[in-house]
């Protein structure tokens, strides 16, 4: 597949998923003039629907779908051996009706399920483009294609963006009006006043305390004049001084 493609049909798959909520395994509802056409120009159907949507895919095939393949006379045991590879998707049919109108009962007015068809009749097709949201596959030629959005596909997706922005505007008045109410509240209660903010203290639990060390004792001054007991003055003096009496006798 040529780069260019492959990038517009990743663009395409992107589309539905975000306007119509596809998601990965994309589940491909396949047609049985699909299958016997893609036996004719001998196209691996299931590598060919991988390159287009993606390597994560449920290949599905009704039970009326499986009749009209055996019917089919001149490619019925290829074909039969394909549909063996996919999901048998069960339908409300007792009596197996054409495989075109059991798809179409299958997708009735708005594609539920989120299915990929792929289809030759353009019949069915024209009548799937009239449903929002339907990626619809076919062969051209020797190449399998996926088809454009529809214009009912864009234009239900530019509702969808509509309502969304829509919505998003009415939610952004509603905390508007919500912001002016507990405004005027905290105004008519003056005594609820707001917490300043700044740094705030340390954790009194995680800070280190102080060591308290012993205080020596003050010193009193002597304002007497007289000396104190420690500085030794009344203390008796163990070596009295010698007395010298007239006669120069020493006692």
């Amino acid at each position: 597949m040529r780069p260019k493609r492959a990038k517009a049909y990743k663009k395409a798959m992107q589309f539905y998923q975000q306007s119509f909520g596809f998601r990965e395994p994309y589940q491909i509802l396949v047609s049985p003039d699909f299958v016997l056409e893609g036996v004719a120009k001998k196209i691996n159907i299931a590598d060919a629907l991988k390159e287009i949507v993606g390597d994560k895919v449920r290949l599905l095939i009704s039970f009326c779908g499986i009749c009209d393949v055996r019917k089919d006379g001149e490619h019925k045991a290829p074909a039969i051996a394909v549909t063996r590879g996919f999901e048998k998707r069960r339908c409300t049919h007792k009596d197996p009706i054409a495989g075109a109108d059991c798809i179409s009962e299958i997708m009735g007015n708005n594609n539920v399920h989120h299915y990929c068809v792929a289809a030759q009749d353009t019949t069915l097709r024209t009548k799937l483009r009239a449903i929002p949201g339907v990626p619809l596959i076919h062969i051209k030629q020797n190449v399998v294609v996926l088809e454009p959005a529809s214009e009912q596909s864009r234009t239900a997706s530019r509702e969808l963006v509509q309502g969304k922005l829509a919505s998003s505007s009415l939610e952004s008045q509603m905390l508007k009006t919500l912001k002016e109410e507990k405004r005027d509240r905290t105004r008519g209660n003056p005594l609820k006043r707001k917490k300043k903010k700044g740094p705030k203290g340390p954790n009194p639990l995680s800070v280190k305390k102080t060591k308290k060390y012993p205080v020596a004792p003050k010193k009193t001054k002597n304002l007497t004049g007289t000396k104190t007991k420690d500085s030794g003055s009344n203390l008796p003096n163990t070596n009295p001084s010698p007395t010298v009496h007239k006669e120069g006798v020493v006692t």
